[in-house]
């Protein structure tokens, strides 16, 4: 399904593989991790900069140890055992705060708009990026239609996805119609719909692909394309 974009990926130099040395596979089904993360924003968005390595002590001899102290030389990422931040974490899975805080730090979104935007993230360490991506417009919350928590710990979905990217690329207009026989009535259907029209997304079953899947976790493969079709031609 998403061979094409993982091609395109690994020919810009956005992914290697997940089996190194070797790297002759891509694991398109495996849930994203914080460090595959950290190596498809680092690759995508061109950071070169490692600051000197060695800024975690738990991604020593990892794959993608090089990506991570770039990613945190950029200031994008800080760690995942506040307030000490001498870990990393990179087999976990990314979690909504997470996806915040990487969002707003690459993005450069500053204002927070007075803060406490949602009441489920008082004293969590993403708090204050939570309230920045939300001020930005990139996340309304995941009660609707009250929005007054964002869930900072459940994992992220390709529905959320479709959300955090049509706002972050600012994709507007008509949403085309409706291509997706599963989203009919979902929180997020106009911007699966917008994220469609744009060509970021084309479905979850090919090759039909008259489902989105909006409830499902974001796999690699689906990263592939959804980082092939808002960066590349």
């Amino acid at each position: 399904m998403f061979e094409a974009d993982i091609e395109w990926l690994a020919s810009s130099g956005i992914t290697k593989g997940c089996n190194p040395p070797k790297n002759d596979r891509f694991c398109p089904d495996d849930y994203v991790t914080r460090g595959q993360m950290a190596a498809f924003l680092v690759r995508a968005l061109s950071y070169t900069d490692d600051g000197g390595g060695n800024k975690f002590v738990d991604d020593n001899g990892s794959v993608f140890e090089g990506d991570i102290d770039r990613l945190a030389t950029a200031g994008v990422t800080r760690g995942c055992n506040p307030p000490k931040n001498d870990r990393f974490c990179p087999d976990e899975r990314v979690t909504r705060g997470q996806m915040a805080a990487f969002l707003v730090r690459a993005l450069g979104y500053t204002d927070d708009g007075g803060g406490n935007e949602f009441v489920d993230d008082n004293g969590t360490v993403f708090e204050g990026d939570i309230d920045r991506l939300a001020t930005a417009g990139v996340t309304r919350g995941c009660n609707p239609p009250r929005n007054d928590r964002f869930c900072p710990n459940d994992y992220v979905t390709r529905g959320q996805m479709a959300a955090f990217l049509v706002r972050a690329l600012d994709l507007t207009g008509s949403d085309a119609g409706d291509r997706f026989g599963d989203d009919d009535g979902h929180v997020f259907e106009s911007d699966i719909e917008l994220l469609a029209a744009a060509g970021v997304t084309r479905g979850c079953n090919p090759p039909k692909n008259d489902r989105f899947c909006p409830d499902d976790y974001v796999t690699r493969g689906q990263m592939a394309a959804f980082l092939h079709r808002a960066l590349g031609e």
